[in-house]
Protein backbone atom coordinates (compact mmCIF):
# COMPACT_ATOMS: atom_id res chain seq x y z
CA UNK A 1 0.00 0.00 0.00
CA UNK A 2 1.19 3.70 -0.43
CA UNK A 3 1.27 6.40 1.77
CA UNK A 4 -1.79 8.04 -0.32
CA UNK A 5 -4.52 5.73 -1.09
CA UNK A 6 -4.85 5.56 -5.11
CA UNK A 7 -7.27 3.81 -7.25
CA UNK A 8 -7.47 4.07 -11.53
CA UNK A 9 -10.44 4.70 -13.40
CA UNK A 10 -9.82 3.27 -17.00
CA UNK A 11 -12.50 4.77 -19.18
CA UNK A 12 -13.48 1.67 -21.64
CA UNK A 13 -17.03 2.75 -22.81
CA UNK A 14 -16.41 4.42 -26.10
CA UNK A 15 -18.29 2.44 -29.43
CA UNK A 16 -15.47 3.20 -31.40
CA UNK A 17 -17.65 4.25 -34.48
CA UNK A 18 -14.03 5.68 -36.45
CA UNK A 19 -12.25 2.25 -35.41
CA UNK A 20 -14.84 0.53 -37.71
CA UNK A 21 -14.28 -2.23 -35.50
CA UNK A 22 -17.28 -5.37 -34.49
CA UNK A 23 -17.01 -4.84 -31.52
CA UNK A 24 -16.45 -1.12 -28.50
CA UNK A 25 -12.94 0.03 -29.17
CA UNK A 26 -11.41 -1.01 -26.12
CA UNK A 27 -12.19 -4.71 -26.76
CA UNK A 28 -10.42 -4.76 -30.36
CA UNK A 29 -7.55 -7.08 -30.44
CA UNK A 30 -4.10 -5.62 -30.07
CA UNK A 31 -0.80 -7.27 -29.17
CA UNK A 32 -2.44 -10.55 -28.53
CA UNK A 33 -5.21 -9.20 -25.98
CA UNK A 34 -7.08 -6.14 -26.24
CA UNK A 35 -6.67 -2.21 -25.95
CA UNK A 36 -8.19 -1.86 -22.42
CA UNK A 37 -5.83 -4.99 -20.99
CA UNK A 38 -2.74 -3.29 -22.33
CA UNK A 39 -3.48 -0.59 -19.94
CA UNK A 40 -5.03 -2.55 -17.20
CA UNK A 41 -1.56 -4.85 -16.79
CA UNK A 42 0.75 -1.95 -16.61
CA UNK A 43 -1.84 -0.22 -13.52
CA UNK A 44 -2.20 -3.80 -12.15
CA UNK A 45 1.41 -4.13 -11.88
CA UNK A 46 2.04 -0.72 -10.35
CA UNK A 47 2.97 -0.61 -6.52
CA UNK A 48 1.33 2.96 -6.32
CA UNK A 49 -2.06 1.71 -7.26
CA UNK A 50 -4.37 0.30 -4.98
CA UNK A 51 -7.27 -0.41 -6.92
CA UNK A 52 -9.20 0.01 -10.34
CA UNK A 53 -12.51 0.48 -11.49
CA UNK A 54 -13.49 -0.04 -15.40
CA UNK A 55 -16.03 1.69 -17.15
CA UNK A 56 -17.48 -0.59 -19.81
CA UNK A 57 -20.52 -0.16 -22.82
CA UNK A 58 -23.07 -1.85 -20.93
CA UNK A 59 -23.55 -5.55 -21.82
CA UNK A 60 -19.65 -5.84 -21.38
CA UNK A 61 -19.39 -6.52 -17.86
CA UNK A 62 -18.93 -10.40 -18.06
CA UNK A 63 -16.39 -9.42 -21.67
CA UNK A 64 -14.84 -7.27 -18.73
CA UNK A 65 -14.38 -9.87 -15.81
CA UNK A 66 -12.90 -12.34 -18.96
CA UNK A 67 -10.53 -9.90 -19.30
CA UNK A 68 -9.11 -9.39 -15.65
CA UNK A 69 -9.39 -13.29 -15.15
CA UNK A 70 -6.59 -13.84 -18.48
CA UNK A 71 -4.55 -11.26 -16.78
CA UNK A 72 -4.33 -12.99 -13.75
CA UNK A 73 -5.00 -9.22 -12.31
CA UNK A 74 -5.89 -8.63 -8.66
CA UNK A 75 -6.76 -4.88 -8.29
CA UNK A 76 -9.68 -4.94 -10.30
CA UNK A 77 -12.69 -4.25 -8.25
CA UNK A 78 -15.18 -3.64 -10.98
CA UNK A 79 -16.54 -2.59 -14.40
CA UNK A 80 -19.54 -0.40 -14.17
CA UNK A 81 -21.49 0.68 -17.32
CA UNK A 82 -20.37 3.77 -18.64
CA UNK A 83 -23.05 6.15 -20.01
CA UNK A 84 -23.82 7.93 -22.82
CA UNK A 85 -20.31 10.56 -22.99
CA UNK A 86 -17.07 10.29 -21.19
CA UNK A 87 -18.00 12.27 -18.46
CA UNK A 88 -20.94 10.62 -17.46
CA UNK A 89 -19.09 7.10 -17.61
CA UNK A 90 -16.26 8.67 -15.72
CA UNK A 91 -19.09 9.95 -13.10
CA UNK A 92 -20.69 6.30 -12.81
CA UNK A 93 -16.94 4.92 -12.16
CA UNK A 94 -15.99 7.63 -9.57
CA UNK A 95 -19.28 6.73 -7.79
CA UNK A 96 -17.78 3.35 -7.11
CA UNK A 97 -14.81 3.99 -5.61
CA UNK A 98 -14.68 3.07 -1.98
CA UNK A 99 -14.11 5.22 1.08
CA UNK A 100 -10.80 6.68 2.35
CA UNK A 101 -9.45 7.29 -1.43
CA UNK A 102 -7.05 9.97 -1.63
CA UNK A 103 -6.38 10.46 -5.54
CA UNK A 104 -7.74 8.72 -8.37
CA UNK A 105 -5.70 8.19 -11.89
CA UNK A 106 -8.15 8.38 -15.37
CA UNK A 107 -7.21 7.00 -17.92
CA UNK A 108 -8.66 5.89 -21.57
CA UNK A 109 -8.01 2.50 -22.43
CA UNK A 110 -7.94 4.20 -26.05
CA UNK A 111 -4.09 5.20 -24.86
CA UNK A 112 -2.79 1.51 -25.12
CA UNK A 113 0.75 2.40 -24.14
CA UNK A 114 0.64 3.71 -20.90
CA UNK A 115 4.32 3.20 -19.08
CA UNK A 116 4.82 2.85 -15.27
CA UNK A 117 6.92 5.96 -15.45
CA UNK A 118 4.25 8.09 -16.97
CA UNK A 119 2.24 7.00 -13.54
CA UNK A 120 5.09 8.12 -11.44
CA UNK A 121 5.49 11.57 -12.99
CA UNK A 122 1.07 11.94 -12.22
CA UNK A 123 1.64 10.34 -8.67
CA UNK A 124 4.25 13.05 -8.16
CA UNK A 125 2.77 15.84 -9.23
CA UNK A 126 -0.80 15.08 -7.08
CA UNK A 127 1.32 14.26 -3.98
CA UNK A 128 2.93 18.01 -4.56
CA UNK A 129 -0.42 19.34 -3.60
CA UNK A 130 -2.37 19.85 -7.06
CA UNK A 131 -5.59 19.15 -7.03
CA UNK A 132 -5.53 17.86 -10.11
CA UNK A 133 -2.03 16.90 -12.53
CA UNK A 134 -2.41 16.13 -16.38
CA UNK A 135 0.25 14.52 -18.86
CA UNK A 136 1.27 17.29 -20.93
CA UNK A 137 3.72 17.71 -24.54
CA UNK A 138 4.21 21.29 -26.27
CA UNK A 139 3.31 21.90 -29.74
CA UNK A 140 5.71 22.22 -32.65
CA UNK A 141 3.15 23.25 -35.52
CA UNK A 142 1.90 26.96 -35.76
CA UNK A 143 -2.02 27.23 -34.56
CA UNK A 144 -4.19 29.35 -36.18
CA UNK A 145 -7.31 30.13 -34.97
CA UNK A 146 -10.22 30.66 -37.62
CA UNK A 147 -12.85 32.87 -37.80
CA UNK A 148 -16.45 31.69 -38.44
CA UNK A 149 -15.82 32.15 -42.72
CA UNK A 150 -12.45 29.79 -42.01
CA UNK A 151 -10.28 32.87 -42.56
CA UNK A 152 -7.48 32.80 -40.12
CA UNK A 153 -8.38 35.28 -36.97
CA UNK A 154 -5.04 35.01 -35.47
CA UNK A 155 -1.90 33.09 -34.72
CA UNK A 156 -1.95 31.69 -31.55
CA UNK A 157 1.37 31.73 -29.14
CA UNK A 158 2.54 27.71 -29.14
CA UNK A 159 4.79 28.05 -26.29
CA UNK A 160 2.05 28.89 -23.91
CA UNK A 161 0.02 26.12 -25.68
CA UNK A 162 -0.12 22.16 -24.58
CA UNK A 163 -1.49 18.85 -25.89
CA UNK A 164 -2.38 16.71 -22.92
CA UNK A 165 -3.14 12.97 -22.37
CA UNK A 166 -3.92 10.58 -19.59
CA UNK A 167 -3.46 9.43 -17.28
CA UNK A 168 -4.54 12.21 -15.46
CA UNK A 169 -4.31 12.39 -11.82
CA UNK A 170 -7.17 14.34 -9.50
CA UNK A 171 -7.93 14.05 -5.33
CA UNK A 172 -10.77 12.56 -5.63
CA UNK A 173 -12.92 15.00 -3.59
CA UNK A 174 -12.06 17.80 -6.12
CA UNK A 175 -13.22 15.66 -8.95
CA UNK A 176 -16.48 14.33 -7.06
CA UNK A 177 -17.18 18.53 -6.49
CA UNK A 178 -16.40 19.08 -9.80
CA UNK A 179 -18.59 16.27 -11.23
CA UNK A 180 -21.79 17.65 -8.95
CA UNK A 181 -21.09 21.21 -10.20
CA UNK A 182 -20.81 20.77 -14.32
CA UNK A 183 -24.38 20.18 -14.69
CA UNK A 184 -24.90 19.43 -18.77
CA UNK A 185 -21.27 20.65 -19.18
CA UNK A 186 -20.90 16.58 -18.35
CA UNK A 187 -21.42 15.53 -21.21
CA UNK A 188 -19.83 18.04 -23.31
CA UNK A 189 -16.37 17.41 -21.53
CA UNK A 190 -13.43 15.91 -23.26
CA UNK A 191 -11.31 15.48 -20.34
CA UNK A 192 -11.79 15.37 -16.71
CA UNK A 193 -9.38 18.44 -16.15
CA UNK A 194 -11.55 20.80 -17.65
CA UNK A 195 -14.28 20.18 -14.87
CA UNK A 196 -11.91 20.29 -12.40
CA UNK A 197 -10.95 23.62 -14.03
CA UNK A 198 -13.96 25.00 -13.93
CA UNK A 199 -14.75 24.36 -10.54
CA UNK A 200 -11.53 26.31 -9.12
CA UNK A 201 -9.07 23.38 -8.87
CA UNK A 202 -5.56 24.23 -9.52
CA UNK A 203 -4.37 21.69 -11.72
CA UNK A 204 -0.75 21.78 -13.44
CA UNK A 205 1.02 19.36 -15.84
CA UNK A 206 3.83 17.04 -16.14
CA UNK A 207 6.16 15.51 -18.61
CA UNK A 208 3.79 13.64 -21.25
CA UNK A 209 5.11 10.69 -23.34
CA UNK A 210 5.11 10.81 -27.33
CA UNK A 211 4.55 7.11 -27.10
CA UNK A 212 0.99 7.74 -25.37
CA UNK A 213 -0.76 7.38 -28.90
CA UNK A 214 -4.32 7.88 -28.47
CA UNK A 215 -6.52 5.26 -30.62
CA UNK A 216 -9.05 6.90 -32.57
CA UNK A 217 -8.91 5.47 -36.58
CA UNK A 218 -7.17 2.32 -37.77
CA UNK A 219 -3.84 3.97 -38.58
CA UNK A 220 -3.26 5.24 -35.44
CA UNK A 221 -3.85 1.18 -34.12
CA UNK A 222 -1.38 0.16 -36.54
CA UNK A 223 1.02 2.84 -35.08
CA UNK A 224 0.40 2.08 -31.57
CA UNK A 225 1.17 -1.75 -32.65
CA UNK A 226 4.75 -0.71 -34.79
CA UNK A 227 5.93 1.08 -31.59
CA UNK A 228 8.75 -0.95 -29.50
CA UNK A 229 7.27 -2.81 -26.68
Amino acid sequence: MTAFSTWAIVVAAGSGERLGADRPKAFVAFRGGSLVAASLAVLDDHDGIDGIVVAVPEGYETAMSLIADDLAATKIATAVAGGPSRGESVANAVACLPAGVDFVLVHDAARPLLTPSLIDRVLGGLASGADGVVPALAITDSVKRLAADGSVAETLDRSTLRTVQTPQGFVVERLRAAIAAAGDALGAATDCASLVEASGGRVVCVEGDEANIKVTTRADLARAESVAP
